[in-house]
């Protein structure tokens, strides 16, 4: 039960972390500010853009 609680945890932390990404991509913040900010490649950043019709 642990273990599941801990994933939970993390899956919601990850979650927040690119709806943040996103909301950066909408303020038109550049990729690398926000690739240093938030420790996620460029390519995982440009993912999420396209996703999310940023991109």
């Amino acid at each position: 039960m642990q273990k599941g609680i801990q994933k939970g945890i993390q899956e919601g932390r990850q979650e927040e972390r690119e709806a943040n990404i996103v909301a950066m991509l909408k303020e038109k913040i550049p990729m690398e500010t926000i690739s240093r900010i938030t420790h996620y490649s460029l390519d995982q950043i440009q993912k999420l853009g396209k996703l999310h019709g940023l991109l």
